[in-house]
């Protein structure tokens, strides 16, 4: 999404036709309520002026798609000016994403991030990595990355790890494999594995590196923008995690090597998201990717942050007590955060009820909870540590391994070198859940 700024710009932009147009729009009524309000002839004309105004926003439809630019103003008005758009418009387009780690709309920008990544993106063979526990925002960053990087007219192909079936996972080659026939087939490139993999003659990471070099990067005449999603799925398979790394590593300097194929790899920039929460389960001394490209870390929401989500779900009394009590019990926790926002706001109960039912099992945040409860009981010495820091009013020293686990699973926050919870919601519902031996 555009920042602030450069919607200022556009929409003063609008004549006033346009203007007319778009706020009944914004307000959901129909091609036909809005051609007889603003006196234009008819509803061809009222589909005109809504395209010639997306086009304004940088929105076009993609080829075979007839309205969906349209939708794309709803979330932008909604952010920047909210009081033009109906509360039934928001409501119908509020889950329409897939992802189920962008809660709904509302994004939340950490800016030097954001303006990292997009100056980041357009240099020749760049790679960004992004990382953080689950659902603190990676795949709505990664999209306003690629997002950046398309408006330079640069290709985009993202695969999702977590998509391909168990047999992908059976063998390292079926792994590389796969990868390869996916890119090709977003590029709309016949696959020609069968010409180009040799296993009798070469590894897989020649194979694979030949594939790129040979036939999907050669006649490519765009940037291409190759996004991983949920590497972490890769970092769990013991056999082969180790390689697909050094693969990934090996990639991100071969746009250096000076050769006849570096000018091809300066075309390919790289973005590996993945999840900290397998972390847990990880040797802390092989840190998957460690010093690879340009690495973000996402952070939990700023008090201003979540004062500015508050706004945008028109949530009132924020300086109020049970607000104060909102903020100690959710902290900054991205997740929890919208979730609690989104419950409020379909009025499903009170800002007291919600706090009352919290940590109990008839929490709407308790397939959270109980996911976390369960990573933690198949690590004993975890579940023991992080009983401790539950249980103390006090930050808690716990050993190296134990804090880069917890820290990585989004447990707790590291201060100096004690633990604390991530928010008292993990104390109040862990406290008496988690076995102290």
């Amino acid at each position: 999404m555009m920042e602030r700024k450069d919607f200022e710009e556009k929409y003063e932009k609008l004549n006033d036709k346009q203007g007319q147009v778009l706020k009944l729009f914004l307000q959901g009524k129909s091609e036909e309520a809005i051609a007889k309000s603003c006196g234009v002839s008819n509803s061809s004309s009222v589909r005109h002026h809504i395209s010639n105004i997306c086009e304004l926003f940088g929105f076009k439809n993609e080829p075979g798609e007839r309205f969906r630019q349209r939708d794309q103003l709803i979330p932008l008005f909604a952010k920047y000016k909210r009081e033009l758009v109906s509360d039934k418009l928001i409501k119908a387009s509020e889950f329409s994403c897939d992802d189920r780690e962008e809660v709904n709309f509302y994004y939340v920008e950490r800016h030097s991030i954001e303006s990292e990544c997009y100056e980041k993106i357009l240099e020749p063979g760049a790679v960004i990595r992004i990382k953080a526990p689950k659902y603190t925002g990676k795949t709505s960053l990664l999209k306003r990355i690629i997002g950046r990087a398309k408006s330079h007219n640069y290709q985009a192909v993202t695969l999702d790890f977590t998509k391909p079936s168990s047999r992908v996972f059976s063998s390292y080659e079926e792994l590389l494999k796969w990868l390869c026939k996916e890119v090709g087939k977003d590029l709309g490139l016949e696959n020609k594995l069968a010409e180009y993999w040799d296993s009798d003659e070469f590894d897989e990471h020649t194979n694979t590196q030949t594939y790129f070099e040979d036939y999907l990067l050669k006649n490519q005449t765009q940037p291409l923008v190759l996004a991983f999603k949920n590497v972490d799925r890769v970092f769990e398979q013991e056999s082969f995690r180790i390689d697909f790394c050094e693969l990934l590593r090996c990639w991100s300097q071969l746009h250096l090597e000076g050769n006849q194929f570096a000018e091809l790899w300066k075309k390919l920039r790289l973005i590996i998201v993945h999840s900290t929460n397998v972390y847990g389960s990880l040797d802390i001394n092989c840190s998957p990717l460690s010093g690879v490209g340009l690495t973000k870390t996402l952070l939990d929401f700023t008090p201003d942050q979540v004062d500015y989500l508050a706004n945008c779900y028109q949530l009132q009394g924020l300086n109020s007590d049970i607000f104060k009590q909102f903020r100690k019990i959710f902290g900054g926790h991205p997740y929890l955060i919208q979730e609690a926002f989104v419950f409020l706001q379909k009025e499903q109960c009170s800002l007291d009820r919600l706090l009352e039912i919290a940590a109990t099992e008839a929490s709407p945040f308790i397939n959270h909870l109980r996911q976390l409860l369960g990573e933690l009981r198949k690590n004993p010495q975890l579940e023991t540590a992080y009983y401790q820091v539950v249980n103390e009013t006090q930050p808690v020293r716990l050993d190296t391994n134990a804090t880069f686990k917890l820290q990585g699973m989004g447990l707790v926050v590291v201060d100096l070198n004690d633990c604390l919870p991530r928010c008292d919601l993990y104390r109040q519902y862990f406290s008496d859940r988690l076995n102290p031996n």
